[in-house]
């Protein structure tokens, strides 16, 4: 006890200093105790991140960086869970977190050696580490609340970005123009934050559920996720040009080439393909993904016959504009529609001849191609003389590479399909007896099959959408695939089947269970899904869109209810079987028939003689409701008597008034409550939501795979694999060491504007505080 009480006295002490905020009596006090100073400094420096006192920490990380006790120069580490920086993470606290940062405090996912290295001559930082791991030793493996905080941690914005806005490569460097060595780009590309936040909150939706289904922690992580995205929204919101936001959103660390056929997700696919809706429906994100469809800008905006528009009198300015929207349409789509069909082929053909890469290298990176060879004087003359003319394929390959250009077609051939499906429909024929004296079948066999080479390809194309790396997969690309499965599943059974055993013979007399009609069924079921995915067009549309996204999400909750409705119906069909039997014919004895003389169902109650026509009761009393006719029974001893009221008949009465009060009534106000519940809360975001899922619509265009839609897909595959073999080796790479400049500016200039306005609510909050003190 004599020894455990001067120990207690010290830490009393040392705690009232810092309590005081004396600086020099901390350092003194520190340095007096030189045979434990370091645990005196360690407790120190703790306690006053704990306070959140970042001035003092500065003063006693000076001085302990003068005593070599700070990590950065070869003080000895602590355990991770008194890592200062680890509680400045967990706690936000962001001048304390710089100030340990700077003197060699890290935090990291695993524990090694030093996270930079110095030059040759210096010695190494040693610096403290969070695990991030799982660790026997350590904690449990199902303990999420440790877990949590320490993603929380790791999850620190401020954090994340000192990392890279402190690296050395940027150190002692006067201006952003500055390359960057490459491997300081290889380093700066591993400590990207933008890239890390990405991953964090890919992590966080990860986190969300466990083995036993929703974490318990599920808001806490969305919470993180929400912090995160607002992140990368500050960062586009510091750009201050479309160029600047070009440089972030363009960026792919593992990109190798200047051509289009990327192997990684640039930074704005990976927001796009990962769902960072609050980030795609920024307005920087949303101007550049439209620079984007019109080839950034190269797209040919003059009008025919604009002066029309602006010579109508008493027209305002907005419909001026889309009477000229609307000529600009007359003008490029059936241009399009004719380059398209009559001219992309030959040229894409004629291209094999020279270097094959029309599809897959855009203008502006061929025009930096050709500088680069007139500044190695490779060629020079023959390149002076061959490539700088503009000629028909510099034509074609700018229409090519606007990604606007290439939903024209698409349209243009889904419209030819649905109308084709119709047309197959209204003149069904026998592909297979074909009959070259009958021009008119003849025709319509023609066009019967093609209908069906055109789904055919549809359904290759569905199933290598699914395999596809780099390409975003949403709830459409599983529907379509479904969809042409049925239309062609069902068009192969139907047509054989009625070749082979039912040729001439009407649709009609046939059982539904025969193959023709189920074929038949399949075919029209996929038709229906075909017309129904033109619901996806109409999400482009301003006015429509939010209301597609309302229906679309009122059926995802009609269909998370329907266990609910199983479970139901289940359960009074079984009672009501069970009740009603008495009336049912014996099954094992189909001689005998049914012979009641005292008690029979009422007339209204006749479907209850059979299971069908009982189960067939039940179900259609989910959407509409009945009256107790349906389930009397009448007495035969009493003519007068309209139903029975004994015992197991009244029960009768009621197990039917509780069944359409839960299923009618309860259940489809239920139903709508819930509906109307998604809908606010998707209306209050709906500019959000249209926002994304137009975007994710037109970014499947950006890819040099939709210049040929289906069926012309197979042009594109061929023209892939003449590239791969006449690919250049050196081709031109991007320029990282912009990205990275720019990137650490806006960064800078966020936490800046941050700290101001943290500032200024401060003086405000003071200003309240002192104004009601004097009143």
């Amino acid at each position: 006890m004599s020894m455990r009480q001067p120990a207690e006295n010290i830490e009393r002490v040392l705690k009232k200093l810092i309590e005081e905020r004396d600086n020099e009596a901390i350092i003194n006090f520190i340095d007096s105790h030189s045979s434990d100073r370091n645990e005196k400094f360690k407790s120190s420096v703790h306690q006053l991140t704990v306070w959140n006192d970042p001035e003092t920490l500065q003063s006693i990380l000076t001085w302990g960086e003068e005593k070599s006790l700070t990590p950065a120069t070869g003080g000895d580490g602590c355990q991770d869970k008194d890592n200062p920086i680890l509680l400045a993470c967990q706690e936000d606290f962001r001048r304390c977190m710089g100030c340990l940062y700077q003197h060699g405090y890290r935090m990291k996912e695993v524990q090694d050696e030093a996270y930079y290295e110095e030059d040759k001559g210096c010695v190494s930082q040693r610096s403290y580490r969070m695990k991030e791991v799982k660790d026997e030793t350590d904690y449990e493996e199902d303990d999420q609340v440790r877990q949590f905080l320490r993603f929380h941690a790791a999850s620190n914005v401020c954090y994340l970005s000192l990392e890279f806005t402190e690296h050395k490569a940027f150190q002692n460097k006067e201006q952003s123009t500055t390359e960057l060595t490459t491997e300081e780009i290889d380093i700066l590309d591993q400590i990207d934050p933008l890239r890390k936040v990405f991953k964090k909150m890919k992590d966080a939706d990860s986190n969300v559920e466990d083995f036993q289904g929703s974490s318990e922690l599920k808001s806490n992580y969305i919470g993180i996720k929400k912090k995160l995205e607002a992140f990368t929204g500050g960062i586009l919101t510091q750009c201050r040009s479309m160029h600047e936001v070009k440089t972030i959103l363009d960026h792919n660390p593992e990109d190798d080439d200047d051509d289009e056929l990327d192997d990684a997700y640039t930074n704005w696919q990976v927001a796009l393909f990962e769902g960072h809706k609050d980030l795609v429906s920024h307005p920087n994100f949303q101007r550049y993904l439209w620079r984007k469809m019109t080839g950034d800008g190269s797209i040919n905006k003059e009008i025919p016959f604009k002066f029309l528009a602006d010579k109508i009198p008493n027209l305002s300015s907005t419909s001026k504009f889309r009477m000229k929207r609307a000529l600009w349409n007359i003008k490029n789509i059936p241009l399009t529609i004719l380059t398209f069909l009559f001219c992309y082929p030959f040229v894409v053909f004629a291209d094999f001849l020279k270097k094959g890469d029309i599809l897959f290298v855009n203008p502006k990176a061929q025009e930096e191609r050709k500088l680069k060879k007139m500044w190695n004087n490779v060629e020079k003359q023959q390149t002076d003389n061959e490539d700088n003319p503009k000629g028909c394929f510099d034509y074609f390959r700018k229409r090519m590479h606007i990604p606007l250009f290439r939903m024209i077609p698409y349209f243009f051939i889904k419209v030819i399909y649905l109308t084709l499906i119709c047309f197959s429909f209204l003149y069904p024929v026998d592909p297979f007896g074909a009959n070259f004296q009958e021009t008119d079948k003849l025709v319509l066999i023609v066009l019967l099959s093609v209908t069906f080479m055109i789904s055919v390809s549809y359904l290759v194309d569905d199933i290598i959408q699914l395999f596809r790396p780099k390409h975003h997969k949403s709830f459409w690309n599983y529907f379509s695939l479904l969809t042409h499965l049925l239309l062609v599943g069902g068009a192969v059974i139907a047509s054989i089947s009625y070749h082979l055993f039912y040729q001439g013979t009407n649709l009609a007399d046939l059982s539904g269970n025969s193959a023709v009609n189920v074929g038949m069924a399949m075919v029209s079921f996929g038709a229906g899904m075909e017309f129904f995915c033109l619901l996806q067009w109409l999400i482009l549309l301003e006015t429509t869109g939010p209301m597609v996204l309302c229906v679309l999400h009122a059926i995802k909750d009609a269909l998370r209810m329907v266990s609910i409705y199983i479970v139901l119906f289940v359960a009074h069909s079984i009672a009501f079987i069970s009740l009603y039997k008495p009336f049912h014919p014996d099954p094992l004895n189909t001689t005998q028939q049914l012979n009641t003389t005292k008690y029979v169902l009422a007339n209204g109650a006749s479907a209850l003689k059979s299971q069908r026509g009982l189960i067939s009761t039940l179900f259609w009393r989910i959407i509409a409701s009945a009256g107790p006719e349906m389930v009397n029974i009448k007495s035969t001893m009493d003519p007068t008597e309209d139903f029975s009221l004994e015992f197991s008949h009244l029960m009768g009465l009621v197990l039917w008034g509780v069944y359409q009060i839960i299923v009618y009534v309860l259940m489809l106000n239920l139903l709508i409550a819930v509906m109307n519940t998604s809908y606010s809360e998707l209306w209050q975001n709906a500019q959000r939501e249209c926002k994304y899922h137009k975007s994710c619509f037109l970014a499947k265009f950006m890819e040099p795979l939709e210049i040929f839609p289906v069926p012309f897909r197979w042009i594109y595959y061929l023209a892939r694999a003449v590239y791969f073999c006449k690919k250049e080796k050196n081709p031109i790479k991007q320029d990282k060491s912009k990205y990275f400049w720019l990137l650490r500016e806006l960064i800078l200039n966020k936490q800046e504007a941050e700290f101001e306005k943290s500032s200024d609510d401060k003086i405000n909050d003071l200003k309240k505080d002192i104004f009601n003190e004097l009143r």
